[in-house]
């Protein structure tokens, strides 16, 4: 008997777990089991030590590419989502200081953002995000509903 309908129960194993919890690492393994599922069926003589082997690669490879693709955030999909969006100061801010930026709604999973400002501005100001650096530090301004406030 071959292997592969085993190898094929364990994808599909991972395939239910991953509609289950839309966590994007059950699909990874199913695609991880794949690979020895094919090659015990093209080699039908492979051994279980062999096999169980080439699913362990497999699924660090996988993993490898799931965590790097998850991982990568463009500087532009970063920014593009940042600017003009909302927060408070965690604390006083003053130029050429780096403080901590408590956004309204989560930008890529962070809702805290180190930040900076050309001017000096108070804790619990409400900012706007107007750019972002290299070192994805948050360029801010006082809001402009605040700036109107005050004239």
């Amino acid at each position: 008997m071959g292997f592969y309908w085993i190898w094929l129960g364990v994808a599909a194993i991972f395939a239910i777990i991953e509609f289950c919890t839309v966590t994007f690492f059950g699909l990874w393994m199913a695609i991880a089991a794949l690979v020895p599922a094919i090659a015990s069926y093209f080699f039908p003589h492979l051994s279980v030590v062999m096999q169980l082997l080439i699913w362990a690669l497999s699924s660090l490879v996988c993993a490898f590419i799931w965590v790097k693709w998850i991982r990568s955030k463009p500087i532009v999909h970063i920014e593009s989502a940042i600017v003009g969006s909302e927060g408070i100061l965690a604390e006083a801010l003053e130029p050429g200081k780096v403080g901590t930026l408590l956004l309204s709604r989560p930008i890529q999973g962070k809702q805290e953002w180190m930040c900076c400002s050309d001017h000096s501005l108070a804790r619990q100001t409400r900012v706007t995000a107007i750019a972002i650096t290299e070192n994805d530090i948050v360029e801010v301004q006082a809001s402009s509903s605040l700036k109107e406030g005050i004239k």
